[in-house]
């Protein structure tokens, strides 16, 4: 996989300043790739109900058992700030719950 750059501007610190107007061609190995966490595969697995749309307890569900599989467990106040932020600026129109449609902003799968 290759990534071509055109370079505008050089860093006023580099040493040895690439030329402007220069193409720079990086070389980028991609060890894995996984859907991330807006992906509806992430959707379907916090709602356990299947009603299309998550409430707080089942995205709090969904986080901890992240976080322990991750080895990192955390208290009940970690979550509950992660979940208010994630109501924030998810729940669009403030029904407590977040639906399909307010999760997937992309309105398909980023890379």
């Amino acid at each position: 996989c290759f990534v071509i750059l055109t370079v505008l501007f050089p860093p006023p610190d580099q040493i040895d300043p690439v030329p402007p107007n220069a193409t720079v061609v990086f070389e980028v190995e991609v060890y894995s790739v996984s859907r991330g966490p807006r992906s509806m595969e992430a959707f379907k697995m916090m709602d356990l109900d299947e009603d299309r749309s998550l409430t707080k307890e089942e995205v709090k569900q969904y986080l901890q058992l992240e976080y322990e599989k991750g080895g990192k467990p955390r208290n009940v106040a970690f979550y509950e700030k992660i979940m208010a932020d994630i109501f924030r600026k998810s729940d669009q129109d403030s029904d407590g719950h977040i639906s399909a449609k307010e999760y997937n902003i992309y309105g398909h799968d980023e890379l």
